[in-house]
């Protein structure tokens, strides 16, 4: 198992998180607690690297839904970037990714 790392940076965008590691029931917290932390407003956009993402369970899952509830409710804009490929068929099974805005990269697009 991979700890979890999730680095803060700015984007001219708006936040960017990249997380690393396995997201699971027993760290899922800590990516609530850095959205919650992004200062976010109407406009912007929070983006999530996924690109080293080993591992993830239902419980981070509910934890990126979370992240996304939470950056709605700012009037901010969510986009997850570099998403491994189980994740994403997770996402396409459970319809969520017609919920989240997938993209490859957020270093070679504009958003």
């Amino acid at each position: 198992m991979k700890p979890l790392t999730i680095v803060s940076s700015r984007t001219p965008a708006g936040p960017l998180l990249e997380v690393a590691g396995d997201l699971d029931h027993s760290n899922a917290q800590q990516l609530r607690r850095a959205a919650a932390g992004a200062v976010l407003s109407a406009g912007l956009l929070l983006v999530v690297d996924l690109g080293e993402l080993g591992f993830c369970d239902s419980s981070g899952i509910t934890a990126l839904i979370a992240v996304r509830n939470h950056v709605v409710a700012a009037g901010a804009g969510l986009i997850l970037v570099a998403v491994p490929e189980t994740l994403r068929r997770l996402l396409s099974l459970t319809g969520l990714d017609q919920v989240f805005d997938l993209r490859d990269s957020h270093r070679l697009q504009a958003y």
